[in-house]
């Protein structure tokens, strides 16, 4: 019975990671377990704010607060966003954790999965 659910657990294991180079395994199933999807809104506009200097900052929800009239400065990048101001976004995101950060540097980094939707404000 342990074979049998061990043998389970290797082939989904196998089959979650897409990458085709067997050398590559240890490196994808890390990234696997270092990474989650999550829905997050984009504001029409930015907002000033401080961090390592002055500049824009998205205004986010994410997850339950996703609907609501709360909002988030969001200090970070998505990878692979094109914002463009006047719109509200809702956006499909990967969270993967940053192994090792800069010194003030995040330790979460955004790539973008799909545009959900694009909507004028």
């Amino acid at each position: 019975m342990k074979n049998l659910i061990f043998s389970i657990t290797l082939f989904l294991v196998l089959s979650a990671c897409k990458k085709e180079d067997l050398n590559a395994l240890s490196t994808c199933n890390k990234e696997e377990l270092n990474a989650s999807e999550t829905i997050m809104r984009v504001n029409y506009y930015r907002q000033s704010c401080q961090g390592e200097g002055v500049f824009n900052c998205y205004l986010t929800q994410e997850g339950d607060q996703v609907g609501t009239n709360k909002w988030n400065l969001f200090y970070n990048q998505i990878e692979g966003f094109q914002y463009e101001e006047g719109f509200v976004y809702t956006l499909k995101v990967r969270i993967e954790k940053v192994e090792n950060p800069l010194e003030d540097m995040s330790s979460r980094k955004y790539i973008l999965v799909k545009l959900v939707s694009k909507k004028k404000a």
